[in-house]
This record gives C-alpha cells, sequence and structure tokens, in this order.
C-alpha cells in the first residue's frame, strides 16, 4: 500500500484524512482491469435503448448534417451558411467517424448511426469518472457513481442522442483526471508535459460547447486563489494550453473570412443564453411552466432532481475538503451549479444546460459521501443509507428508461413506406418532421385544413404534446379537429412527444375544415416559412 503524500502546497495547509490512502502514481493492473469494465458495462447498457428509445430531436439531424459537411472537407455548415452558433469540436469527431465508417443516409439515418458514437463516448465517461473518484477517495464510492452513471436517466438521454455534451463532458473528465492525479503525486515524472496535455483536453471540452468554460477554466483559476489548491505555476502551464483548440479555430474563421459572422453569431448566442433574448426555454413568454414540467417528469427523472440539487451543495463541502484535488472537483461543481442556479432564475433554461451540472454534481457527491463519513463518523450509518435509497431510485428510474418505447419518427417512417400509395400527400406539423423527411417528395408542411386542401393532402403526421403546449407549425385546435375528424391510420406513445399519429382525411371532410380556416395560421408556420 503506498503511504500518504502531501496534498497541499503550503506548510500551513492541514494534512489530507488519515482515512484516505491514495493510489500509487501508475496505474494498476486491478484500477485498469475496473475501467475497462465500468465503459463495457456502461455501453452494454446504453446499446439496450439506443435501437429503440429516445424521440428524434431537430438538434440531432441539425447536428449530424454539421458533421456531415466537415466529412467533405467544409467549414461546419447548413443550407443558410456557415454555422458559427457553437464551435467544432463535436462536429470534428462526427466528420470523422462518418468517413471512417461510412455514414451516409437522409439526417435521420445519420441520426440513427451517430447516436452509437455518442454511446461509446458516454461509457467513456463514466469510465473516466470512475477514476476520477477513485483516484481522490476510495474504491466503494467510484463503483457506487460508475453503476450510478451508467444507468441515471438524464445521463443516458444525453449520451442516447447526438448532443454535444456528452463529449465535451468526457474532454473535461480526462483533463481533471491529469491535474488532480498530479495533485496527489506531486512528483511525478513529465509534469509539465502532463499539465499541458491537462490543458488541450480542457480547451477541447470548450471547443465542443462554450459553457464548458465554467469547467475548463474558471475552476483552473479559482484553484490558484482558494486554499493553495493549485500552485500557480501548474496553472500556468495548463491554461495557456486550454486556449490552443479555440485560438486555433478561431485562426481557421479569420482565414475564411468569418470573425465577423462569428462574433455576431456569439453576440446573439451569449445575449439568448444570458436571457436577455428568450427565444426557447422555459423562461421563453409562453413556454409551459417549469415546475409542471418537472412534476410530470418526476416519474422518469426523479434521480436527475436530486443529483441537480445536491451537486452544488456537496461542491460547496468538497472546497473546504484537506485534499487539494477534492477541493477542485468540488469548485467544478460549484462552477456548473451557480450556472445551472442562474439559468432557472434569468437565462435560456434548456434540458441539454442540465447535463454537465448534473454530471459534475453527481461526481461531487460521490467525493462528498466519503469526505462526510471521514470528518464526522457518526455520520457513516446515515451516508450509506441515503446512497442506497438513491441507487435503488435510480435504478427504477434508470430501468425505466431502459424498456420505454420512445422512436415514433421511426415507426411513422417504416409505416408509411410499407403502406402509404407513391402519390400520396403528407403534412408534417412540425420542424423536427420536416427536416425527418426532408428527402420524401410525398412530405409538405401544410399544418391547417386550408393548406393541406391547396396542397393536394389527405395525411398528417402530428406529435399531441408539443402540439398541445403551442410548439410546432401546428395550433392545438388543429389537433382537436382530426380528432373529431379524421381517422387515425398509425399511432405510437412515447413520453417525448406523447401519441405520434398519422392520420387520413377524406377530402369532403378537408373541405368542410378549409371552409372553416381550421388551424390556419400558426404564429410559428407564420415566422418560420
Amino acid at each position: 500500500m503506498t503511504a500518504p503524500v502531501a496534498f497541499a502546497e503550503s506548510a500551513d495547509m492541514p494534512p489530507p484524512p488519515r482515512h484516505f490512502v491514495p493510489e500509487g502514481p501508475r496505474l494498476t493492473l486491478g484500477t485498469l482491469v475496473g475501467f475497462v469494465a465500468v465503459v463495457v458495462a456502461a455501453f452494454g447498457v446504453r446499446a439496450i435503448g439506443l435501437v429503440r428509445g429516445f424521440e428524434l430531436w431537430l438538434d440531432e439531424m441539425l447536428y449530424a448534417r454539421l458533421g456531415q459537411s466537415i466529412s467533405m472537407g467544409q467549414l461546419p455548415n447548413l443550407p443558410d451558411g456557415p454555422f458559427l452558433l457553437h464551435p467544432p469540436g463535436y462536429f470534428l469527431v462526427e466528420g470523422a467517424a462518418i468517413s471512417l465508417f461510412g455514414i451516409s443516409g437522409n439526417s435521420m439515418d445519420l441520426v440513427l448511426q451517430l447516436r452509437w458514437l455518442n454511446a461509446v463516448i458516454g461509457a467513456v465517461s463514466v469510465g473516466l469518472a470512475f477514476l476520477l473518484v477513485r483516484k481522490v477517495s476510495t474504491t466503494v464510492a467510484a463503483w457506487v457513481l460508475a453503476g450510478v452513471l451508467m444507468i441515471e436517466p438524464f445521463v443516458l438521454r444525453n449520451n442516447s442522442r447526438v448532443f454535444l455534451e456528452t463529449l465535451g463532458m468526457a474532454a473535461l473528465l480526462a483533463g481533471l483526471l491529469i491535474i488532480v492525479a498530479l495533485m496527489v503525486h506531486p512528483q511525478a515524472r513529465y509534469r509539465p508535459a502532463k499539465l499541458l496535455a491537462a490543458g488541450l483536453l480542457l480547451g477541447y471540452a470548450v471547443l465542443t460547447k462554450d459553457v464548458y468554460v465554467l469547467g475548463a477554466v474558471a475552476p483552473v483559476v479559482a484553484a490558484t486563489v482558494w486554499r493553495h489548491t493549485l500552485r500557480v505555476r501548474d496553472a500556468l502551464w495548463i491554461l495557456p494550453a486550454t486556449a490552443v483548440p479555440y485560438t486555433a479555430y478561431l485562426g481557421v474563421l479569420a482565414l475564411n473570412g468569418l470573425l465577423g459572422a462569428w462574433i455576431w453569431a456569439k453576440t446573439k448566442g451569449v445575449r439568448r443564453m444570458a436571457g436577455i433574448e428568450q427565444t426557447t426555454g422555459f423562461n421563453e413568454a409562453g413556454a409551459p411552466s417549469l415546475v409542471d414540467r418537472l412534476l410530470d417528469q418526476l416519474g422518469q427523472f426523479g434521480s436527475s432532481y436530486v443529483l441537480l440539487a445536491i451537486g452544488p451543495v456537496t461542491g460547496v463541502i468538497l472546497s473546504f475538503s484537506r485534499v487539494a484535488g477534492r477541493r477542485l472537483i468540488g469548485l467544478t461543481a460549484v462552477m456548473f451549479g451557480l450556472f445551472g442556479f442562474y439559468s432557472v432564475a434569468f437565462g435560456t433554461l434548456e434540458e441539454q444546460y442540465g447535463y454537465p451540472v448534473l454530471f459534475a454534481g453527481a461526481v461531487s457527491a460521490a467525493v462528498c459521501a466519503v469526505e462526510l463519513v471521514e470528518r464526522r463518523a457518526r455520520l457513516r450509518t446515515p451516508v450509506i443509507l441515503f446512497t442506497v435509497a438513491f441507487v435503488a431510485l435510480a435504478l427504477a428510474v434508470g430501468l425505466r428508461t431502459l424498456v420505454t418505447i420512445d422512436n415514433g419518427f421511426v415507426q411513422v417512417r417504416s409505416w408509411m413506406q410499407e403502406n402509404l400509395p407513391a402519390d400520396a400527400r403528407v403534412s408534417v406539423s412540425n420542424s423536427t418532421g420536416e427536416v425527418a423527411f426532408e428527402d420524401d417528395p410525398r412530405i409538405g408542411v401544410w399544418p391547417s385544413a386550408p393548406l393541406m386542401q391547396e396542397n393536394g393532402a389527405n395525411y398528417i403526421i402530428t406529435q399531441e404534446l408539443p402540439t398541445s403546449l403551442g410548439y410546432g407549425y401546428a395550433r392545438p385546435e388543429m389537433l382537436e379537429w382530426l380528432k373529431d375528424n379524421g381517422e387515425p391510420l398509425f399511432a405510437v406513445d412515447g413520453p417525448t412527444n406523447g401519441s405520434t399519429v398519422l392520420w387520413e382525411v377524406d377530402d369532403a371532410t378537408l373541405a368542410r375544415g378549409a371552409a372553416d380556416n381550421v388551424g390556419f395560421p400558426s404564429a410559428t408556420y407564420e415566422s418560420e416559412r
């Protein structure tokens, strides 16, 4: 067993807790086997629900297109021009995967294949979290955290879709792991090279999504002044390296004359994220109530809400730990927690924003459990009881997520391919359907009775939940009219969209609806057409 080493830079800092004995500086065979086992198991769990769960999202198809553009040697772009709202870190990996594996097809096909890429990255993230917690606490805590992250429903939701946050978190965890390992073993060989590598990984996290600056840069800066957590000279190796990936990206934009467009896109994005411009999210005017949404999804994301609530609190506790690596983990959770609080109170609160808050909070909570027991032995039983109850909750809601069928768009496409005539005319009712079926000449955007009649469409695809909440091209009254006057040819239920239904409306009924101007126009349709 390796003897304890000093964790604080200055002599006036207290020694680490006597219960904590760190691993050696080298990766042991047992730890490596544990990492591989965690990654394989986490990928296996994700593979279960990947085929039939997790309904298609518009953002996924746009991100898949951006990766496809990179695979063709272009800068990330969509039909309306260069895409500069998000940096290209994830799209670069997508492009490499598309080229390497020969991925092709329409937007829906690309998404369904690229989801496997995120499942792999998500599984690696769970493995990296296992290593990070093992480095600064106990093997038991690391295994408990890995088990939770394997099946936690909000983590599964992100890892199973073509979202940017999964890769960003993987890069962030890898960078933090290197830094924490060097804190635990300050005499490790090749220290400057390792610090540079950590900085590059943290920088790549920011290159996937700008918000990761809160976990990649802010905690490193704070750690230099907070309780001697990080040596200033170490930060001077890390921070310049962190800037390298994004600086290279900006250089490419400058060479292509796009810096002005990037500044415009970022300014608009920052205003939106800060809540100055509310065009999406739960704080948008007319958006559904956040409290109602949370209550509706309590049975689906109960464990996620617990982690979102306790994560920043455990971060504050860890920031006062005697172990420097724990303090850095705590500062990371605090930074993301502050971002989460701001988003709820003032900013553009979108569901994807919760992923880094939750993941960093989960890592912090696992280490904090060990910290609390070390500080106060009498807390051992309450901590164990809470952990057992929480793991049971995560297992229950996670298993429910895995067995839930939620792929309405895929099922509707299959049914139409097998049953609808080649000359059928079908309307979609939201932007997700528009992009998903863009290569099908039978399908268009005619989400009202007058538009359906004008374009000879006797069929329409609706998604009950978003339409009833006022999202999409169709008005809620159009859905009610279809229930009374249309014939549902095919229907499938799922937690994301409620009932996805393909309706048929005969000519006479459609003519009466057009005469009554049913469903026309919707504000979303008018603004986007």
